[in-house]
Formats: C-alpha cells, sequence, structure tokens
C-alpha cells in the first residue's frame, strides 16, 4: 500500500493525472494494495476515466470488503458494461451480500446488457433451488457453455438444494472437467451422506486421470473415517506420499482424524512427527487417540509438551483430555484438570462443560455433575446425552427419565433424541428393573423418532428381560430383530437362563452360540454350571471335555485400583505376584461371611 501512496504522489507531482493509462496502472496498484480512498482521490481527479478506470475501482472496494464503497461508485458510473455486472455480482457474492447481488441480477436482466457465462457462474451461488432452475434455463438459452466454473456452481446449486441427481447429470454434461469440478460433487456427497457415491467417483477420478489435491485427500479421508475402514485409510495415505501432499496440514489432520478413531496410537504419534508445523488441531487429534486407547497419562504427557511448543489448547484439546479421565478411578486427576479449565475461562464453552459433566456423572460425582450441567449457559445433545448417560451409570433411572422429559419439552433442534439418548434410558431402565419403561421406549418412543433400534438397544432390552427373569419373551425379541444378535447378547441372555434356572432355553441359546464358530469359552462355562446346578452331571461334564478338546480356554480377569496417586494393575491367577496374599485372602472370607450374615439378619 505504501508503494502504491507514493506513486501518487509522484504522479501528482508529475502533472501525469490526466494521462489515462498511467492513471489506470496507478489505480490498478491503489486497488491490489488495498489502498481504495487513493484510488477514489485518482478516480476523482482523473478528467476523463474509461470503464476500465471504474471497473478497476469497483473491484478493489469488493476485494478488500468495502461493498457499501462499491454500490455507491457503482451508482455513479456514467454506464457500465458486462464486466462491470461480473465484478459486482461476484464481489457482492464474496462478501455475504446474496441478496443485492440476486437483485443486480435481475436489474441487468432488464436492462441492454445480456449476461454471459461468467455472470451466471457469479450470480448461481446467491440461488435457491427455484430461482437456480431459472437462471440454469436461461444459461442454455445464451451462454457457450466455455467456462467450467458454470457446470461447477450448477451443480453445487443442485447438490445444496437436495436435487443430487440434476447435479450428477450437470456434471455428466460438461465438457470439461477440472479438479474444482471433481471436488464439489465428492464433497456434495459428504454433506448429503452418500459417501459410497462419494468414494465411486473418486475411483472414477482416479481411472481418469484426474490428480487430487488437498481437498480431494480432505472429502474422501473424512467419508472413510465414518466407516473404520482403516485400509482404505492407508491406501490414502499412499496416494498423498506419492502426490507430495504429505506436507499439508490440512490432509495430515483429515489422517490423523482417521488414525486416531481407527489406528494405533503409535501409527498417530508416527504421522504426527511427520508434520512440520502442528496447529491445535493436530496436537488436539493425538490427544484423542491417547484418550480413545485409554493411555490417560500419554495424553498428558502430549498436553505438556504442547503446553511447552507455545501452542495454545481449543475447547476441543481440553474436552478430549477430561474425557480421558472417565473410567480410571483418577477422580483426582479429573478435578486437578478442571480446575486449569476454569483458570482459562472456557468452563463455559459447551463442548468442554459436557465433557466436565460426563466425566464427573462416570467417576461417580453425580451429584456435582448434575449441578455443572445446570450451570452450562447452552446445552447441546452431548451435553443432555451425558447427563442422561451418567444418571443411568449411577441408578437415577427416574431422574434420568425427567431429564429426557425435559429436553424433550425444550422442542429444539440440538435437543432432538437420537439413539445416544435412548442407550442412556434404556440402561437407566436396566439398573432400575423397570421393565415397562424400558419396553415402552424401546417399542413406540425409539420409533417415534425415527430412530430405528441398533445393537446396543437390543442388547439393553434383552438385559432388562433377563434381570426380570422373562428369559422367553427376551428370546423371542431376538428372534424378531432383523439384525443379528452378537455373542455378548446372547451371553447375557444365557447367564439370565442360569440365574433363573431355564435350562430349556439356555440349551438353545448355547446351541448357537457354539454353532457360530465362536472360540469365547463363557457359553461353554455358563451351560456347564447351569447343568450341575440342575443335577445332570453327565451333560456338564461332556460340555467340560468339548471345552478342554476344542481348546477353549477362559480369559482370566483383569482388574486396577490408584491407591494414593498410584495405580495398581492385577489379574486372576497371578496370586504370586502378592506376597502378603493369604492375609488378603482371610480378610476376603472375612467380608463375605459379615456379608452373608448380614443378608440373613434382613431378611
Amino acid at each position: 500500500m505504501l508503494e502504491a501512496v507514493r506513486l501518487h504522489v509522484a504522479v501528482l507531482k508529475g502533472g501525469l493525472e490526466d494521462h489515462t493509462y498511467r492513471c489506470n496502472l496507478l489505480l490498478r496498484a491503489c486497488a491490489r494494495s488495498g489502498a481504495t480512498r487513493h484510488a477514489d482521490d485518482v478516480l476523482r481527479r482523473m478528467p476523463s476515466p474509461n470503464l476500465v478506470s471504474f471497473n478497476t475501482v469497483l473491484g478493489g472496494h469488493l476485494r478488500h470488503r468495502r461493498p457499501d464503497d462499491a454500490l455507491a461508485l457503482f451508482r455513479r458510473m456514467p454506464a457500465a458494461d458486462s464486466r462491470t455486472w461480473n465484478i459486482l455480482i461476484a464481489g457482492l457474492v464474496r462478501n455475504q451480500r446474496h441478496g443485492e447481488a440476486a437483485a443486480l441480477f435481475t436489474g441487468m436482466l432488464r436492462g441492454s446488457v445480456t449476461p454471459d457465462d461468467v455472470t451466471f457462474a457469479a450470480v448461481l451461488p446467491c440461488c435457491g433451488l427455484l430461482l437456480g432452475r431459472q437462471v440454469h434455463a436461461l444459461a442454455v438459452r445464451v451462454c457457450s457453455w466455455a467456462d467450467p466454473v458454470l457446470g461447477t456452481n450448477l451443480a453445487r446449486m443442485y447438490a445444496a438444494g437436495g436435487e443430487i441427481y440434476d447435479a450428477e447429470k450437470v456434471f455428466e454434461d460438461m465438457a470439461d472437467r477440472d479438479l474444482v469440478a471433481w471436488n464439489a460433487l465428492i464433497s456434495s456427497y459428504s454433506k448429503l451422506r452418500m459417501g459410497d457415491r462419494g468414494l465411486r467417483l473418486f475411483r472414477q477420478m482416479m481411472v481418469c486421470g484426474t490428480r487430487v489435491d488437498a481437498f480431494t485427500i480432505a472429502a474422501v479421508l473424512d467419508e472413510i473415517a465414518g466407516r473404520s475402514c482403516i485400509c482404505g485409510g492407508m491406501q490414502i495415505h499412499s496416494l498423498m506420499i506419492k502426490s507430495d501432499l504429505t506436507g499439508d496440514r490440512f490432509t495430515c489432520n483429515a489422517l490423523l482424524n482417521l488414525y486416531s478413531k481407527w489406528g494405533s496410537p503409535a501409527d498417530v504419534g508416527k504421522l504426527f512427527d511427520e508434520i512440520l508445523e502442528p496447529d491445535p488441531v493436530s496436537w488436539t487429534l493425538l490427544i484423542a487417540a491417547f484418550s480413545l486407547s485409554g493411555r490417560q497419562d500419554e495424553a498428558m504427557e502430549t498436553f505438556l509438551r504442547m503446553r511447552i511448543s507455545d501452542v495454545r489448547p481449543n475447547s476441543f484439546t481440553f474436552g478430549s483430555l477430561i474425557s480421558s479421565f472417565c473410567g480410571t478411578n483418577s477422580f483426582d486427576g479429573a478435578k486437578q484438570f478442571h480446575a486449569l479449565i476454569l483458570k482459562t475461562g472456557l468452563e463455559s464453552d459447551v463442548v468442554v462443560g459436557s465433557a466436565i459433566v460426563d466425566t464427573y456423572s462416570k467417576c461417580g460425582d453425580i451429584m456435582d455433575g448434575m449441578k455443572l450441567f445446570r450451570s452450562l449457559p447452552r446445552k447441546d445433545l452431548v451435553s443432555w446425552n451425558g447427563i442422561i448417560c451418567g444418571l443411568a451409570q449411577n441408578g437415577e433411572a427416574a431422574k434420568a427419565m425427567e431429564i429426557f422429559d425435559e429436553m424433550v419439552a425444550l422442542d429444539r433442534d440440538d435437543a432432538v433424541p437420537n439413539a445416544v439418548t435412548f442407550v442412556g434410558l434404556l440402561s437407566a431402565c436396566s439398573h432400575g428393573g423397570l421393565v415397562g419403561e424400558g419396553l415402552r421406549y424401546f417399542s413406540k418412543i425409539l420409533p417415534a423418532y425415527s430412530i430405528s433400534p441398533q445393537a446396543e438397544h437390543y442388547a439393553i432390552v434383552i438385559d432388562i428381560l433377563a434381570r426380570a427373569g422373562l428369559v422367553e419373551e427376551a428370546e423371542a425379541i431376538l428372534a424378531a430383530s432383523p439384525l443379528q444378535p452378537d455373542a455378548v447378547t446372547w451371553s447375557t441372555l444365557l447367564a439370565a437362563c442360569r440365574k433363573h434356572g431355564n435350562l430349556t432355553v439356555a440349551r438353545r441359546i448355547a446351541g448357537k452360540l457354539l454353532a457360530g464358530g465362536r472360540e469365547d469359552p463363557s457359553p461353554c462355562v455358563l451351560l456347564a454350571n447351569l447343568c450341575s446346578a440342575g443335577e445332570e452331571w453327565s451333560r456338564a461334564s461332556k460340555i467340560r471335555e468339548l471345552m478342554t478338546t476344542g481348546g477353549h480356554e477362559k480369559t482370566p480377569g483383569n482388574s486396577w485400583i490408584e491407591i494414593r496417586g498410584y495405580r495398581h494393575s492385577f489379574s486372576a491367577g497371578l496370586a504370586h505376584h502378592f506376597p502378603d496374599r493369604h492375609s488378603l485372602y482371610d480378610t476376603l472370607q472375612t467380608l463375605q461371611s459379615h456379608s452373608f450374615s448380614l443378608a440373613l439378619n434382613l431378611g
């Protein structure tokens, strides 16, 4: 800008302000550098400015976000050509003044200026489906269709209006499909949750030999990340290396997102180390990878490295890190980290606040979790789901249902129940023994929100019925399910059969589990114990022989506890690691005897 001002002063001192060509060069320099006030001054001093002069200053105002100045200049112009209209319409669209851009286009049609490819391409981003179709019809009549931008913007317009088939037709009719056109349709498929078509188009793009860029890679990786397709991600990673895109932070973050969800933390760490200048998104994804895999200590170490690197954490960083404390028995650490969040002033952020509520609830402090939930200035669906699931986990079934009713009563777009909401509600009914309420949520309310029951919903309903001894009803629900029940669901029902002594149903379930060729020994163990309880000793013996010959070995259980800041881990069958184990066994025997006596006294 300084050079433009100096040039302006030199022109004035040299007496050259009346030379149109030289002044136009000066106007161009001022417009490009942002010195639009000086450009206005030069334009006023010019004795005979031409259309080039006005168009140059007009473009400068719009490029540097001064649309009001551009409109004022346009109204003062003695004449305007198609380039003038194109500059103004495109500039207003870039400045998010869509209504004025559409009105100008209508005014252009009423005048004597004929729109061209550039005009139609410029106005389409501000068109809805109805106006867009009219623009398309007019473009068919008057355009040469030489500009690929016109076809690309048409396809985007139709896709944004949900008319993906029309978008595909426009794309297929394009004679010259550039990279932007391919990217536009692939991203449109992603937005409309039609990822299969997006991936097919990407493969077609590869067959055609079209080069890819960072936007192509990011769109494809985003789709793959939602499919748990780590192999596909590795293939895209190879393509990134071949296309020399590994240095692009945008694509590397998209790849980090994929690996953090479905890959190993080691892969995420290796990829992270290849990024020259990691941004907050990169650091957050690495922290999330460690958190999701239960490696809380490494997540905290990464956060400390981030602080040392002078990278400012964002709300997602804090949300990912505090969530890593869930289920680790490290509630003191969660509280300390909460104090750090309070110092940063991010506790009112909906992402951070929801994560704090979820952590307190899952760590067993449901009272403070509820207080924190009530203190949130804004609550989204994640916040509501977090407190509902937390209440369910802590046995507060009635309160969980009350919160659900409160959420539904709001009738807000960011508080519409989803599949996770009903996982929490059904879990609450399971822990509270509310068979009728659980079946009502499952059979009536869940379909009312157009939510198809998922495997997890079926598993919890089976647990509700199994706890109540309704094993036949549970078996009937599984038989009618369109989904294939997993081994955990069948095993839950089998355990209920053992508890309630229903050997008939147990045999059918065990047969289905064993027929599936699963290596899990739990069904055999449960069925053998059930046969023993029913004094069917020969059948129990045969089942145990089958376990031995089939190589079904029971996996030892593992657990851990944190005492004085140190986490102790132990496994079943490793008693020799504890030199004081005999004293421990005596204490456990005393506790067991005391519990048994207490149960007898209470009836």
